[in-house]
């Protein structure tokens, strides 16, 4: 998988999502969407099968508590739903004011492709429950990049991945119709992110 383009990622993305079946056009009384009656989505969940019974996951997340023991590790995978796997490693620091600043380090793995991401994102809990919009850094610096590079070494050395090509995340699909999306909404376009990962990298349990 080393080396591919734009055009490789593209085509891979469509062997997994149909083209067409734009939402507005779904009718309700149906069971099963017309976009899951298709051979792209049997091959989706094909390839989510096959991903919930890698053992490679396990001893990932059992290496994880080992290497971090300071560190809470979390899941955040959705299987079905996304297009990868994930956990996470989870700060909480209490601040002088009363809030606490929680920091997440988050490996996802694509179940389309043996490809990972690595990023952090920020939040800050209120001492009356509420919590504000986490922050999303796709590009760990500073900070929160030792921790980063570890979990990126792990995951190429143990889950034989590679990165995804950050440079490409912002490619519009367009017309490919991708299951995680908000349904209501096709505006902007799906990415190639979103086909690979999810469109809510930020939204972690």
């Amino acid at each position: 998988m080393m080396g591919l383009t734009q055009d490789d990622l593209v085509r891979l993305a469509q062997q997994f999502y149909p083209t067409g079946f734009p939402p507005e056009e779904d009718d309700a009384s149906e069971s099963i969407p017309a976009h899951h009656r298709t051979p792209e989505h049997e091959r989706f969940i094909a390839a989510w099968k096959k991903a919930l019974e890698w053992k490679e996951w396990g001893a990932f997340l059992e290496e994880l508590r080992v290497v971090f023991p300071e560190y809470s590790i979390g899941g955040g995978t959705q299987p079905f739903v996304s297009a990868c796997l994930r956990c996470q490693l989870l700060k909480v620091e209490p601040q002088p004011d009363g809030t606490r600043l929680v920091t997440r380090w988050a490996v996802a793995v694509s179940v389309l492709a043996p490809l990972y991401i690595v990023y952090v994102t920020t939040q800050t809990w209120y001492p009356t429950g509420r919590a504000s919009r986490p922050s999303l850094t796709l590009e760990p610096r500073n900070g929160s990049k030792l921790q980063a590079d570890l979990l990126e070494r792990k995951a190429e050395r143990m889950l034989n991945c590679r990165p995804f090509p950050l440079s490409l995340a912002r490619v519009p699909l367009q017309g490919l119709r991708i299951g995680q999306l908000n349904y209501l909404s096709t505006d902007p376009a799906p990415t190639l992110l979103d086909a690979f990962f999810t469109d809510d990298l930020a939204n972690l349990p």
